[in-house]
């Protein structure tokens, strides 16, 4: 099984560039930029591309031709996303809509004031849910816990143009001293974000995802199945003319076992996937 290096491609300069483009010509201008580092980054990362096009001509079963541009189209609506989440805290909020899928279940899991575990992937423009949730006007503490995190310079650069976002990061680390952090947390009562749909070091669940066998990590999975915790499946998905659609499901489980778990988060990742095929932002060999 190919593991995820923890690495994101970019750097600061590029970014400034589109920073530029949406302060002063609009969304519009920074998405028709993207236009040029896309062919690059087809090109540039091979190994990318190749997992890309297994996912879409072997896994989703489109054609040699459809695959390919495809490839170029997830690389396009990357792109877009990540224009998206520096726009809409830059004074661009108003320019975007949104519909909220299922809003009821995350209300409910904050009025219980028990805590809780999110899980997402690394599906749609997740990134983007730190302006969904200051706008619930609520105080509950949402962290997310990342195996994958930006280059500190990064990251550093769209802080200063964005604010700090009251989404707190837990990193999983080697110490496992991220498993303090988990634990004060929900003794805490707040709330857990988990990106499931990655591997890498450490202890893995292996089942079917797509069609072919894949791993994930089994963290996630147990605490759920330990803590009998409220679970949700959320997502934000991109949609034509600057609309999102956010979208929160009650994870239904019998016995809180970490496979049974497992199989009903893959269940609905696999409908979104289907749904939102370009948005699945898979840049590595998931399947091996």
């Amino acid at each position: 099984m190919a593991k995820w290096n923890g690495k994101s491609r970019g750097s600061v300069s590029g970014i400034k560039v589109f920073v530029f483009f949406i302060n002063n010509f609009g969304l519009r201008a920074a998405y028709l930029l993207l236009c040029l580092p896309v062919p690059y980054f087809v090109i540039a990362a091979p190994k990318a591309t190749k997992a890309l096009f297994y996912y879409f001509h072997h896994r989703l079963k489109f054609t040699v031709i459809s695959s390919i541009f495809k490839i170029f189209q997830t690389y396009y609506v990357f792109g877009q996303s990540l224009i998206d989440r520096v726009a809409v805290t830059v004074g661009k909020r108003d320019q975007f809509t949104m519909n909220f899928d299922g809003i009821h279940h995350i209300k409910e899991l904050i009025k219980q004031n028990r805590g809780g575990i999110l899980f997402t992937a690394h599906i749609g423009n997740f990134n983007i849910s730190r302006t969904f949730f200051e706008e619930l006007g609520n105080e509950t503490t949402i962290n997310m816990v990342v195996t994958d995190h930006e280059h500190k310079d990064i990251k550093n650069y769209l802080e200063s143009v964005t604010g700090k976002t009251k989404l707190k990061l837990i990193v999983v680390k080697e110490d496992l001293s991220h498993l303090f952090q988990i634990n004060e947390a929900l003794s805490n009562n707040e709330l857990l974000v988990f990106a499931a749909d990655r591997s890498g070091e450490g202890k893995h669940m292996k089942t079917n995802f797509l069609g072919e066998k894949s791993q994930f990590f089994e963290g996630p999975f147990k605490l759920a199945a330990l803590k009998k915790l409220p679970t949700l499946m959320v997502y934000i998905m991109r949609e034509p003319n600057y609309h999102y659609h956010f979208y929160a499901r009650k994870l239904e489980v019998e016995h809180h076992q970490p496979q049974e778990i497992l199989k009903g988060y893959l269940q609905n990742l696999e409908e979104m996937v289907k749904k939102y095929p370009t948005q699945w932002f898979n840049f590595y060999d998931f399947w091996d």
